[in-house]
């Protein structure tokens, strides 16, 4: 069943965000042309191309973040939630639907910023002017890292995932304590979230400064993969407490708007 509500929840997101996506390389083929040869170059067409980047960019994330806030609380706070409850569904498969999907298209926005940055350089001509003297020296260094950075560089990407999904979780458990709230619901999920940053902030200080002892003390957690480890446990059990806080309040204490 989490398989059916991906393939709804994904494209659910996409709407919105795939047009931003288009508008966001449209702006960053805009400004690889603005910035492009020295004769044909405009300042006051850089600065407007720029800002216009920089308000695609920034439209990207502010509707990503509206999205995902929208999708939870509609759907399963909202009016629309009298009909997502009587599914055969649980209450966990509906939460990690919410949850996988926005980690995908926040996955995907990143994967969007390496692309409109590939554009600029298309675009400016760049490649043009890059001596085949350079890319190779380039492609030598990048053949003779170790293996310990590659995997160093999944490492981060893996952390990234994790921490992604617990501030996703982490608003939905503010969204949801929110709604238990019989009036000013909004009002009442602002203050919830800020509940839940001081709450992980005193969490993760608490963790670190215990751990931090550990790491110091073993040789082989000099290099990243043992604070990796160590970081890791410590965001995915606050991310299983947040999942855990909305399941057993949907399941048990559910106050639909």
């Amino acid at each position: 069943m989490l398989g059916k509500l991906l393939k709804y929840e994904i494209p659910a997101l996409g709407r919105k965000l795939v047009p931003l996506y288009i508008g966001w390389a449209v702006t960053a083929a805009l400004l690889g042309l603005m910035v492009g040869p020295a004769q044909s170059k405009s300042e006051f067409g850089v600065v407007i191309s720029g800002l216009l980047y920089t308000a695609a960019a920034t439209a990207v994330v502010v509707m990503g973040v509206i999205m995902i806030v929208q999708r939870y609380n509609r759907s399963l706070l909202g009016e629309e939630g009298y009909f997502s409850h009587v599914l055969p569904v649980t209450a966990s498969e509906h939460i990690a639907s919410k949850s996988i999907a926005a980690l995908v298209w926040v996955l995907l926005s990143g994967l969007a910023l390496l692309i409109t940055g590939i554009i600029i350089v298309i675009f400016s001509g760049t490649l043009k002017v890059i001596n085949i003297d350079g890319i190779t020296e380039f492609l030598r260094l990048l053949s003779q890292t170790p293996l310990t950075g590659w995997l160093t560089l999944l490492e981060l990407l893996i952390l990234f995932a994790f921490s992604t999904t617990k501030s996703i979780l982490g608003i939905y458990t503010a969204l949801t304590i929110g709604h238990q709230a019989k009036t000013r619901t909004t009002l009442a999920s602002i203050g919830a979230y800020f509940g839940v940053l001081v709450f992980e902030s005193t969490i993760g200080r608490i963790c670190m400064s215990v751990f931090g002892n550990i790491i110091n003390d073993f040789d082989v957690l000099n290099s990243f993969h043992g604070p990796f480890a160590i970081l890791a446990l410590i965001t995915i059990a606050i991310g299983a407490v947040y999942f855990f806080v909305c399941k057993y309040l949907m399941e048990k204490r559910l106050n639909l708007a």
